[in-house]
């Protein structure tokens, strides 16, 4: 879409001024009153520095890096270092790529094409919305054109993939018959299914075409809030539907709250419904009115790392009252790291190159356990490990750098051993203390 056509699109949106971190805190610590929760304290610097670099670069610090940050502690100056890293955009492209078509290989699919255009797009700054209308509305060769895998990924139930990842929307049950306890009904499955009528998937010597027929069908198709196309460009249209909804503007900005903050205002992410309503909708419809005013995602994650919130501790113990901190994000809430994490992480404990993008894809679905076509679109957080992964993993040797145990501790943990700990591990080698530390609970969790 062109620059003129998307100007006059957003004649069209609401825009809104700015939502700065004090504002995200000042509509929670509202909620935090009515809901009578106390947040945990601030996180110390070590604990931020690590959080924020699994979370916007996929890995811990390494040890420099954190005796540099340790010096000054300014946090705003550590999050727009990683905001405007390389490195950010290679994991956050993989974070993209994995929610789109998934970790895995399918027949006809340039997965790393496709990471590589979005990676480029994240680094030039695109504004979201003109991301997604290139995705939705794609044509041109897999092997040429990245947004065209997400097409083809897709063929088998585009509808599917569309509302759960652009619009928060579970159009399952619709598929088949009408849910007694649902808005969406088959009627409405069934006619937003027509908007894909026209494309056609033709194999050729660079992998899969894609393009659009001309409509002959006199049957319209209907978005879901009632529009229908003016013109016979049924999928550009769907796509200017898309990204001129607010459930577009939602989707995006709780699906970024949820990569940042452990859990989504909607949880699960893609599941916003009349029974499943956002945990705090005040703030969901603040951010999203202000990210409708320029689609852009860099601030949106500035402002969300630099708020309170996300710089909150982790609750201890595991009662009623935690479980409600969380909930309303009066604390972190801590999570496994993804494999992709815990590659690049090791990679970095172990003084070794990490692999580049494509290796790191491979080596997270040797990591799940799974064949590479058993890797469905989902979010990148939401993964289990076999057994027998765990098994092979933990029975791995490790061969630990000569560094004493102060040092492992920094670069495993972003800490200093305790007066306990240098007691209990007296007498261990650095190999045995590392194989220790790396299989910890307090290593594995992005806290």
């Amino acid at each position: 879409m062109t620059s003129k056509a998307f100007g006059i699109v957003a004649t069209y949106l609401l825009l809104a001024s700015p939502v700065p971190a004090a504002t995200i805190d000042q509509i929670l610590a509202e909620r935090h009153r009515r809901e009578n929760v106390t947040p945990t304290e601030e996180c110390d610097d070590a604990t931020f520095l690590r959080r924020l670099s699994l979370d916007l670069i996929g890995r811990v610090p390494t040890t420099d890096e954190l005796e540099t940050f340790l010096q000054d502690s300014n946090r705003r100056a550590a999050v727009d270092r990683l905001l405007g890293s390389r490195e950010h955009a290679t994991f956050w492209s993989q974070l993209w790529t994995s929610m789109l078509i998934g970790r895995g290989q399918q027949r006809g699919v340039e997965r790393e094409v496709l990471r590589n255009w979005v990676e480029e797009q994240l680094l030039a700054k695109s504004p979201l919305n003109q991301i997604a209308f290139r995705l939705i509305s794609a044509e041109g060769v897999t092997a040429l054109d990245g947004p065209v895998n997400y097409i083809v990924a897709s063929r088998e139930d585009p509808v599917m993939r569309l509302s759960r990842t652009f619009l928060s929307v579970q159009l399952d049950c619709a598929r088949c018959h009408n849910h007694p306890h649902d808005r969406w009904t088959n009627d409405d499955y069934l006619a937003m299914q027509r908007f894909y009528r026209p494309v056609r998937f033709r194999e050729v010597s660079g992998g899969v075409a894609v393009d659009d027929a001309v409509v002959s069908d006199l049957t319209r198709p209907v978005f879901l809030t009632g529009r229908q196309p003016q013109t016979s460009a049924w999928r550009r249209e769907l796509a200017l539907m898309v990204v001129q909804s607010k459930p577009f503007s939602r989707a995006m900005v709780n699906r970024t709250w949820s990569w940042l903050m452990g859990r989504g205002m909607v949880d699960p992410v893609d599941g916003l419904s009349r029974e499943n309503p956002a945990t705090v909708p005040e703030l969901l419809e603040a951010l999203a009115a202000d990210f409708r005013d320029d689609f852009q995602l860099e601030p949106l994650i500035r402002r969300i790392c630099l708020s309170a919130a996300y710089q909150r501790q982790v609750p201890s113990g595991d009662s009623s009252q935690c479980e409600q901190q969380k909930r309303f994000f009066a604390a972190r809430s801590a999570r496994p790291m993804m494999p992709e994490q815990w590659i690049a992480s090791l990679a970095i404990v172990l003084d070794r190159p990490g692999p580049d993008a494509e290796q790191l894809a491979q080596q997270s679905r040797q990591l799940l356990g799974i064949s590479p076509q058993a890797t469905p679109a989902a979010d990148p957080y939401l993964w289990t490990e076999t057994s027998q992964t765990l098994v092979r993993q933990l029975s791995g040797p490790i061969r630990a750098p000569l560094r004493n145990l102060e040092s492992l501790y920094l670069a495993t943990l972003a800490r200093k051993p305790t007066a306990q700990e240098h007691q209990m591990l007296d007498g261990y080698s650095s190999q045995e203390t590392l194989f220790a530390l790396i299989h910890s609970n307090e290593f594995i969790l992005n806290d």
